[in-house]
C-alpha cells in the first residue's frame, strides 16, 4: 500500500481558501486550486466529513450512488492534508495554511506552552471532556498569527457569508475562529442544513455559503467506510443536496471532504514496552503517531518486531517529505522525533482512560489520519449552473 503525499501546490483542500477568495476578486496570498472553477456571485463550499474518493467509488460500484447524480457535477480529485484529520483540515480549509504553518499537528497536539497534549477539537486534555481554560478561552494564542479566516476577507469586502453548522459544534472556540465574520447558522439534521443553504442562495444576489456535514464520518467510524450504512448515507446526502438546488441559477459549488477513511482491522493499544522508549504518549492521530523519544533505537525495534505494517520516519525524513508543508519555527516543539504511519488497515491508540473506558474508540471500524489513498484522495465535485 503506497503512500500519497498531500499536494499543497494547488492540489489539496488547503488551496480551496484562495479559490474562494479569487472568485470574489480578493486575495489571501495563498496558492489557489489548479482547477478551473466558474466564477459566480453565489459560491458554495460543501464539506462532507470523511467522504473520500474511495467511498464515492464504492458507493457507485454498489449501486447506492446513482451515476446519474454525478452527471450534475464535474468530478475531479484533490488531496487532504497531513495528518488527514478534521482538526488539521478545518484550519487549512478556512485559513489556507498547511498544518506545519497553522500549528495544529493532529486530532491531538503536544503544546509545550501548556505542558501537555491537547485534544484540538474539544480543546481539552485527551483524558476528559472538560476544556482546558487557557486554550479554550484564547485559542488564537496557540495557532499561527498568520491564520486569517476566510470570513475576515469577505467581511471587509462587504460580501455576505454564512456557515451552516451542526448545532452541537456551532459555539466551540475552534468553530468560532474558523467561521469568524461569517454568520453561523445552526442545523440539527442534514434535511434542514440543505434547506437553510437554499434559503440563503435565494435571498442573496451575492453570497458565500459554507455547509459542513459530519454524517459520513460518524457512520464510517462505527460501521466502516465502505459498508451499506455509510454508503447509503452518502447517497442520500447527494440527493438532498441536488434537490435543494432545484431552480437556482448562477451558482458555483464545490463539494469535497476533509479526508477519507480506511477500514480498521486491528487497533493496537500502546503498551508499557513502547512507553518505556517514549517521553510522552504519542499524539497526532490513530494513523499518524508523533513520538518524543527517550530511546529511538528501542522504539524502532518495537515497530520492526511488533508493528511491522507501520513505517517509522525520523523528523528529518518526514520534514524532507513535506507532509506538513512548511513548518513554522514557532511550532518545532510540536513535532515528534519520530513519526509512525501505517501501510496496513491498522491503528495505534494510546488509551488515557484504560481500554475498558476507551473501548468505543478502540473498536472503531474505520480510522483516518494517514497517507494511504483511502485517507488522502478526496473528491472535488464541481457544480456550475
Amino acid at each position: 500500500m503506497s503512500f500519497i503525499m498531500p499536494d499543497y501546490d494547488g492540489g489539496s483542500i488547503a488551496n480551496i481558501y484562495e479559490t474562494v477568495l479569487e472568485n470574489f476578486g480578493l486575495s489571501g496570498g495563498r496558492k489557489p486550486l489548479k482547477r478551473d472553477v466558474q466564477k459566480s456571485d453565489r459560491f458554495v463550499l460543501i464539506i462532507f466529513d470523511a467522504f473520500g474518493q474511495r467511498t464515492l467509488e464504492k458507493g457507485i460500484e454498489s449501486g447506492f450512488i446513482d451515476k446519474r447524480i454525478l452527471s450534475s457535477f464535474r468530478a475531479e480529485t484533490i488531496t487532504s492534508i497531513f495528518p488527514s484529520t478534521t482538526a488539521c483540515a478545518m484550519l487549512s480549509f478556512y485559513t489556507g495554511l498547511t498544518p506545519g504553518e497553522h500549528g495544529v499537528m493532529g486530532f491531538t497536539t503536544y503544546i509545550k506552552e501548556l505542558g501537555t497534549i491537547v485534544n484540538m477539537l474539544n480543546l481539552s486534555h485527551p483524558s476528559q471532556e472538560a476544556p482546558l481554560p487557557l486554550i479554550y478561552q484564547n485559542f488564537t494564542s496557540y495557532i499561527s498569527e498568520k491564520a486569517v479566516p476566510i470570513g475576515d476577507h469577505l467581511s471587509r469586502a462587504g460580501i455576505p457569508a454564512y456557515s451552516i453548522l451542526p448545532a452541537s459544534i456551532s459555539e466551540l472556540p475552534t468553530t468560532q475562529f474558523h467561521h469568524r465574520n461569517m454568520q453561523r447558522i445552526r442545523y440539527y439534521y442534514p434535511w434542514d442544513a440543505f434547506q437553510l443553504m437554499r434559503k440563503e442562495l435565494l435571498e442573496n444576489e451575492r453570497v458565500f455559503v459554507n455547509v459542513y456535514i459530519p454524517t459520513v464520518d460518524t457512520l464510517s467510524h462505527h460501521y466502516g467506510p465502505f459498508t451499506t450504512e455509510t454508503l447509503s448515507s452518502a447517497a442520500d446526502l447527494l440527493e438532498l443536496l441536488l434537490k435543494s438546488l432545484d431552480g437556482i441559477k448562477g451558482v458555483s459549488l464545490l463539494l469535497t471532504a476533509d479526508h477519507g477513511q480506511i477500514d480498521n482491522n486491528v487497533s493496537h493499544v500502546v503498551d508499557q514496552e513502547l512507553m518505556e522508549g517514549l517521553l510522552l504518549p504519542p499524539w497526532g492521530d490513530s494513523r499518524a503517531a508523533f513520538m518524543k523519544a527517550k530511546d529511538e533505537n528501542s522504539i524502532r525495534r518495537y515497530f520492526e518486531e511488533k508493528l511491522k505494517g507501520f513505517e517509522v520516519f525520523s523528523k528529518e525524513e518526514y520534514l524532507k517529505m513535506g507532509v506538513l508543508g512548511e513548518v513554522d519555527q514557532r511550532f518545532q516543539d510540536r513535532l515528534g522525533d519520530l513519526l509512525a504511519v501505517p501501510h496496513v488497515p491498522e491503528s495505534l491508540i494510546y488509551s488515557y482512560r484504560g481500554p475498558e473506558n476507551d473501548k468505543d474508540y478502540i473498536n472503531f471500524k474505520g480510522h483516518h489520519g494517514g497517507l494511504t489513498e483511502e485517507e488522502q484522495i478526496v473528491p472535488l465535485l464541481i457544480y456550475e449552473k
